[in-house]
C-alpha cells in the first residue's frame, strides 16, 4: 500500500481551518491537521466571489448508453448566473462549448447528449455572478442517481467502495480541466492484495481530457474494491460509476448458498480528496428487503480505532446505542454490516457518525433495495459522508412528481438546538416545503442536539424542484429519493446524497 502523500499532508498543515466540536463550538485543533472545510467536498462560491468552477467528470451521454448524464445547474443566489458548459468526449474529440444563463432563484437542465454525443463525457461549468451549485443526474438501463459535481480539482483522490464482481461495472471517470498534461498513479485496494497495474503507473491525462478506466476488467471478482488516485503531476477529477446487473455476485453453489441479497442498480460517485477523522450519514435505516452497509478505508500506516454512532429516531421511546468499536488496519479496508447488528431495531430510522480517534480515513455508505417482486423499488446508492458541518445546504434537484419520492435528512451534530427551514426554489421563487412522517407540515422545526429529522418532499413543480436547508447552526444535510411504483412495475432506482454547503459557516466536524 502506498503512503498517503506527504505533500497532502504538509499542505493540510498549513492551512487553517475551524472544526466543530461535540459541545457545538467551532475552534482550532493542533492535534489535527487542520484544513481548509471547502476543500473536502463540492462547495457553493460565495455570492461575492468573481466566478466559479464545476467539474462533472463521470457520465454518458446518449441513448441506450449505461450513465447517459444531465446536468443540474442551480442559482440560489439574488443575482443572474451567465458563464459556458464544456463537454468533451473521452477520446480526444474536440470539446464543445455553449452557453449558459441561469436567472436568481431558478434552475437549468443540461442533457449532455444534446450537445455532444459519446459513450463517456465530462462536463465543465463556469459562471460569474449568482450563488450557483451543480450536480449531474445519471439514468441508464440499471437505474438512476444523482450527485454533486465537484468545485475543485485535486492531485489525490480516494473512494472506498467500488466491485468488480461478476454482477458489477465498475468505472473510473477521470477529467483533467486545465491546461498542462497530468500524470497519475492508480492503486485499488482489495480485502487480500493492492493492485498497481503498470499501465496505470504513470497514467498521461492531457490538457482539458477525459479518460475512462474500466476497472472491472483490471480488477475482477472483487466485492470492494478501495481506489486511490495519486497525481505526480497536476490535478484532475475523478467519479466512480457502478453498475449492478441484479444477477447477483456468486459463481458457486457455495457462494449462492451465503449471499443474502443481490444488488442492482447505478451510481455515480465523486472521490474524495483527503481522509477525515469524522464522517456524518444522516439518512440511515434498517428493515428487511433494504441492506445498508458502510466501508471504512484506511489509507494510512497506522491502525485506526474507529467508534460508530448509530442515532435512533425518538431515542426516548427506541433508546440510545452504545458506540460500536472498529478497529482499520494500515492500508486496508473494513466492512460494517448494519444488518448484522442486532441492536439496530429494524424500522427505526437512524443516522451514523464515524469516528476515528486519531487516524483519519474515508467511509462510504451502500443502501441496497433487494431485487425480488414483493418490493415497492429496487436499487442501490452509494456515498461518501460529510466530514463538515455548515448553516446553509443546496441540493440543485429534488424528486419529480409521480416518478420518485424524497426526503430531506438533517443531524444537527452540536449540543445546541437549532431552528431549520427547507424550502424548494425555482423560477425565481421560494417555497418553504416538507411534512413530517404523519403529513404534518415541516418545513420549519427545531432540531434538539444529536438529533436527526426526516423531512418529506413530494409533489414539486417541475420549475421549483431545488431545494435549500436553512439553520441557524451548523448541520448536516442528506437527500434520499426513491422511485414511485407503478402499476406495471416495481420503481427502479434509489439516490442517496450529502448536499452541497455554501462556503461560509463550513466547519470540521470534530
Amino acid at each position: 500500500m502506498k503512503r498517503w502523500p506527504p505533500l497532502v499532508l504538509i499542505a493540510a498543515l498549513l492551512v487553517g481551518g475551524l472544526i466543530l466540536g461535540r459541545d457545538g463550538s467551532t475552534r482550532s485543533d493542533d492535534a489535527v491537521a487542520d484544513v481548509d472545510p471547502a476543500t473536502l467536498l463540492p462547495v457553493a462560491a460565495p455570492a461575492d466571489a468573481l466566478d466559479g468552477s464545476w467539474f462533472c467528470a463521470g457520465q454518458s451521454a446518449g441513448d441506450d448508453t449505461p450513465a447517459d448524464g444531465t446536468l443540474i445547474v442551480a442559482n440560489v443566489g439574488d443575482t443572474t448566473a451567465t458563464g459556458t458548459v464544456e463537454v468533451i468526449a473521452a477520446g480526444g474529440e474536440e470539446p464543445v462549448v455553449e452557453p449558459l444563463e441561469v436567472a436568481a432563484r431558478t434552475t437549468e437542465r443540461i442533457r449532455l447528449a444534446d450537445i455532444l454525443e459519446a459513450d463517456w463525457v465530462a462536463a465543465q461549468v463556469q459562471v460569474e455572478g449568482g450563488t450557483v451549485v451543480v450536480e449531474h443526474e445519471v439514468v441508464g438501463e440499471l437505474g438512476r442517481d444523482v450527485a454533486p459535481c465537484q468545485s475543485r480539482a485535486s492531485d489525490s483522490w480516494l473512494l472506498p467502495a467500488g466491485a468488480s464482481t461478476r454482477d458489477a461495472s465498475f468505472t473510473l471517470a477521470i477529467y483533467n480541466p486545465y491546461g498542462g498534461e497530468a500524470r497519475l498513479d492508480l492503486s485499488f485496494t482489495t480485502e487480500d492484495t493492492v493492485r498497481e497495474p503498470p499501465d496505470l503507473q504513470g497514467l498521461a491525462v492531457g490538457p482539458g481530457a477525459l479518460v475512462a478506466v474500466d476497472v472491472s476488467g483490471v480488477v475482477t471478482e472483487r466485492a470492494v474494491i478501495a481506489t486511490t488516485v495519486s497525481a505526480t503531476r497536476g490535478q484532475v477529477v475523478v467519479d466512480r460509476i457502478q453498475t449492478y446487473d441484479g444477477q447477483g455476485a456468486a459463481t458457486t453453489d457455495e457462494e449462492a448458498e451465503e449471499e443474502t441479497f443481490q444488488r442492482e442498480g447505478l451510481t455515480v460517485t465523486p472521490a474524495v480528496p483527503a481522509p477525515q477523522r469524522v464522517w456524518s450519514f444522516p439518512a440511515g435505516v434498517k428493515a428487511g428487503f433494504l441492506h445498508e452497509q458502510v466501508v471504512l478505508f484506511n489509507p494510512n500506516d497506522d491502525t485506526a480505532e474507529v467508534e460508530l454512532e448509530v442515532a435512533l429516531d425518538d431515542p426516548e421511546r427506541n433508546g440510545v446505542l452504545d458506540a460500536l468499536p472498529v478497529t482499520v488496519p494500515p492500508g486496508e479496508f473494513t466492512v460494517f454490516d448494519v444488518d448484522a447488528v442486532e441492536s439496530i431495531p429494524d424500522g427505526v430510522a437512524h443516522s451514523i457518525t464515524v469516528r476515528s480517534e486519531d487516524v483519519p480515513i474515508v467511509a462510504e455508505r451502500t443502501l441496497a433495495a433487494a431485487s425480488e417482486d414483493t418490493l415497492p423499488y429496487i436499487g442501490t446508492a452509494a456515498s461518501t459522508g460529510s466530514p463538515v458541518a455548515a448553516d446553509r445546504w443546496v441540493f440543485a434537484t429534488g424528486p419529480e412528481a409521480d416518478v420518485d419520492t424524497g426526503r430531506i435528512v438533517v443531524v444537527n451534530p452540536g449540543d445546541a438546538a437549532v431552528e431549520v427551514e427547507v424550502a424548494a426554489f425555482g423560477a425565481g421563487e421560494t417555497t418553504p416545503v416538507g411534512e413530517d412522517a404523519a403529513g404534518a407540515s415541516s418545513s420549519t422545526f427545531t432540531l434538539e442536539p444529536g438529533a436527526r429529522r426526516d423531512v418529506f418532499i413530494d409533489d414539486l413543480d417541475d420549475d421549483a424542484r431545488s431545494l435549500s436547508v436553512v439553520a441557524d447552526g451548523p448541520i448536516v444535510a442528506e437527500r434520499r429519493m426513491v422511485p414511485v411504483e407503478s402499476e406495471e412495475e416495481t420503481g427502479r432506482g434509489i439516490s442517496l446524497s450529502i448536499g452541497i454547503p455554501l462556503r461560509d459557516g463550513l466547519a470540521l466536524l470534530g
